[in-house]
């Protein structure tokens, strides 16, 4: 992978990927193209797959639609080692396409600063069941306005910037079950 940079200290912040059902990559945080290069238009398990150093990856040809196949239940999470380092690859079925988030291992709880409200995480249980703002808001009982500012409160939380990537997120740090 010429070009490619991969650096895993800095996996601080998750790298999180987010495919199409052909498994076409269509966004990449900073942290992943830091990983894999620009790897949008690519197919996921090339991209992750291809990693080198890379023991336990899940990845193989199909993997994306076998698990949008299977349902949001059944999201994957995978123990990998990346360069001698222990790493958990979060794969969520979402909204037509699969988000995953490669972040360093951790059996930890989550962070004080990483702590969700209850509210907080009555949206994400319903973001996890692919509803949108409005139907979040109906179901609440509260404003599209305030279901918008819970989930931007959740992403600086959790670190991440799209919310298939905080369903992701909530997968992975115990949020959601």
């Amino acid at each position: 992978m010429a070009g490619v940079k991969q650096d895993v200290d800095f996996l601080e912040t998750p790298a999180t990927f987010v495919a199409q059902a052909d498994g076409d990559l269509v966004a990449l945080n900073a942290v992943a193209r830091r990983l894999v290069g620009n790897a949008v238009g690519r197919k996921c398990w090339h991209a992750v797959g291809g990693l080198s150093d890379a023991e336990g990856l899940p990845c193989r040809f199909g993997c994306v639609r076998d698990l949008m196949n299977q349902g949001l239940e059944k999201t994957q999470r995978t123990r990998i080692r990346l360069r001698n380092r222990c790493h958990m690859l979060t794969c969520v079925p979402l909204d037509g396409m699969v988000a995953c988030m490669l972040s360093p291992s951790s059996d930890e709880h989550p962070q004080t600063w990483q702590l969700l409200t209850t509210r907080e995480r009555e949206v994400l249980q319903l973001l996890s069941e692919d509803k949108n703002t409005a139907a979040i808001a109906a179901q609440l009982g509260l404003g599209e306005t305030t279901v918008r500012t819970h989930v931007e409160h959740m992403r600086a939380k959790l670190g991440v910037s799209t919310r298939a990537a905080l369903v992701a997120r909530g997968y992975e740090l115990g949020f959601l079950g």
